[in-house]
C-alpha cells in the first residue's frame, strides 16, 4: 500500500464492485449478481487498487481472494454499504416509497410452506416482496438477499439470526406400496425396498445428508435433486423416501414407514443485524417466525 493513501479521494461506487467480487469470487458470477459485465468489475477494481495503491485481491483457479489490505478494507466497505441502507431507508420513509423485501429460502420450505402463506400477507401493504427459492443456501453476508432462512445457523459478520423451527424427517410411502410389498416392522428391513433419494454430489448442505443415518445399504432406484420432485415419486407408489414432515404434511396419500424412526433438522432465519432500523424488513421476520411459531404442528412429529 502506498505510504498515505487518500481513501476519501477513491470513487465510492468501486466499493460495490469490490465487495461484489469479495462475495462471488468470480468476475463473471458477481457481474451477473450486481447487473454489469465482467469487465466493468475488473476495470472498477483496478480503479481502487490504483487509488489505494495495492493489490486487493489474488487470482487462483478457484477464483479471486482477498490479499492482506484487502481484508483490511472489508469492513470499511461494508460499514459504507450499510449507511447507505440506512440512509435509502430514511429517505423511502420520508418520500413514502414502496420498500421491497428479497427474501432467500430453501426450495422445500418455500414451496410448502412459505409461498402459500407469504401472499397473503403481503397484500395491502406497500411492500414488494422477492422470494428467492432455491435448492440451495443464500446467504444474508453476500448481500443478494435481506432474509436468509437455511437448514442450519450461517456464519458471517453483521448478521442476526434465529432458530426459526425445529423440523423432522421421516420414512414415507403409498398405501399401495407398502400392501404390494414385504412388510416392513424394523430397520433392517428397509434394505429389501425401493428407496427415492437425493443425488449424493448435488447435495448442497452436509446437514441434508441423512440417507446413511437411516442404513448405508438403502436400494435407491430413482433419485432427483430438489424435494419436491422427491415426493411426487414417492406419491407415485414407486418405493420409501425420506421427507420433511412439513412436506408430507396433510398428503392422504402418503403413509408413514417405522413412524418412530424420525431424523431432527433445524431452519434459521437471518437477517442484518440493522434489522430495527427497516420497518417493512421487520413487519417480514416478525411474520416469517410467527408463521412457523403458529403452526409448529406441520414440523415437529
Amino acid at each position: 500500500m502506498s505510504e498515505n493513501p487518500d481513501l476519501l479521494a477513491i470513487n465510492w461506487n468501486d466499493l460495490k464492485y469490490f465487495l461484489a467480487l469479495w462475495r462471488y469470487k468470480r468476475l463473471s458470477l458477481a457481474a451477473s449478481k450486481i447487473g454489469c459485465t465482467h469487465v466493468t468489475i475488473a476495470n472498477r477494481v483496478e480503479q481502487l487498487e490504483k487509488a489505494i495503491g495495492t493489490k486487493l485481491f489474488i487470482q487462483n483457479s478457484k477464483g479471486f481472494y482477498l490479499t492482506a489490505a484487502g481484508e483490511n478494507l472489508i469492513p470499511y466497505a461494508e460499514k459504507c454499504e450499510r449507511t447507505l441502507r440506512l440512509a435509502n431507508e430514511n429517505y423511502r420513509n420520508v418520500q413514502e416509497i414502496r420498500s421491497k423485501i428479497r427474501i432467500g429460502v430453501t426450495e422445500g420450505f418455500s414451496n410448502y410452506f412459505l409461498s402459500s402463506r407469504l401472499p397473503a400477507w403481503v397484500k395491502g401493504k406497500d411492500i414488494d416482496v422477492e422470494l428467492i427459492s432455491l435448492a440451495g443456501s443464500t446467504f444474508i453476508s453476500s448481500g443478494e438477499v435481506d432474509i436468509s432462512i437455511t437448514i442450519g445457523p450461517q456464519k458471517g459478520a453483521n448478521i442476526i439470526q434465529k432458530k426459526l423451527t425445529d423440523y423432522t424427517l421421516g420414512l414415507f410411502s403409498t398405501k399401495d406400496y407398502l400392501q404390494e410389498h414385504d412388510p416392513i416392522e424394523k430397520k433392517s428391513d428397509l434394505i429389501n425396498h425401493h428407496f427415492i433419494g437425493y443425488i449424493e454430489g448435488q447435495v448442497f448442505s452436509d446437514l441434508l445428508k441423512y440417507q446413511d443415518e437411516v442404513s448405508p445399504n438403502l436400494n435407491f432406484i430413482y433419485q432427483s435433486t430438489t424435494i419436491h420432485t422427491q415426493r411426487k415419486a414417492v406419491n407415485t407408489g414407486l418405493g420409501i423416501g425420506i421427507l420433511p414432515r412439513f412436506v408430507a404434511y396433510g398428503d392422504q396419500n402418503l403413509r408413514p414407514v417405522l413412524p418412530d424412526f424420525l431424523l431432527h433438522r433445524e431452519l434459521w432465519i437471518s437477517t442484518s443485524k440493522d434489522l430495527h432500523k427497516f420497518k417493512d424488513l421487520k413487519l417480514a421476520w416478525d411474520f416469517i417466525l410467527n408463521a412457523c411459531a403458529d403452526e409448529r404442528y406441520r414440523f415437529i412429529e
